[in-house]
């Protein structure tokens, strides 16, 4: 009876495994499609907005050869890497801020006591750093920076329409000065990513070669 019992557990368990294996790879699978989808999504819009700029400026005839996008910190953000002084300026500003705040939001009730202040949001904004090539004598041009601004607006409860604004030109070099870290680390992170699935892939590999030799050495003895 219990020899039975455990053979029914045993058999459950591998039924199970055979439905779940093929679940949790087909949800994997989709994550990672979604991913993809939203990278390549992610890719056209900041590549539709350099085109947009080449075109406002009258840059007719460039090809987009590199571009990098980084998002700009908001008005309240602390960087913790910034000296001890840098964080506590900024938390004054930002305590100014939410003061100037409050005293608008009691000025409006004052003024119109069914009147609602509303905050400022927070924007949502984007340098796109890139560089272009004439397609015709192949000079290649310094690179730029503009900044772009995205803007959501709740359409219903399911529908979202999602709106890219070019606010302008930007000083490259100054932009760089806070990017180009964050671009570096990403490479370097990118880098050890890649360097650690090669190593998965060998090892797999050498595991591969070794299970076939030893096979090979079976047979041979037969």
């Amino acid at each position: 009876m219990g020899n039975s019992g455990m053979i029914i557990i045993i058999a459950l368990i591998g039924v199970a495994l055979i439905v779940m294996i093929p679940i949790t790879i087909k949800k994997k699978r989709a994550e990672r499609n979604k991913a993809l989808i939203s990278a390549r999504h992610n890719k056209d819009e900041v590549w539709k907005s350099i085109k947009q700029y080449l075109k406002d400026s009258d840059q007719y005839g460039n090809k987009i050869i590199s571009s990098y996008v980084a998002k700009r910190n908001d008005i309240y953000y602390i960087n913790p890497n910034d000296s001890s002084y840098s964080r506590k300026k900024q938390r004054i500003v930002n305590r100014i801020r939410d003061y100037q705040y409050a005293l608008e939001k009691k000025q409006v009730k004052t003024t119109n006591k069914k009147a609602k202040f509303v905050r400022p949001p927070i924007r949502d904004l984007y340098v796109v750093c890139f560089q272009t090539q004439n397609v015709k004598t192949g000079k290649i041009f310094p690179p730029q920076a503009i900044e772009c601004e995205v803007v959501v607006h709740r359409i219903d409860r399911k529908t979202q329409d999602r709106q890219i604004f070019i606010n302008g030109l930007c000083d490259y070099n100054k932009e760089m000065e806070w990017i180009a870290p964050i671009r570096d680390a990403e490479i370097e992170r990118n880098k050890k990513i890649e360097e650690k699935e090669l190593k998965k892939q060998e090892k797999l590999k050498a595991k591969l070669a070794k299970k076939q030799i030893k096979q090979q050495e079976k047979n041979n003895k037969k």
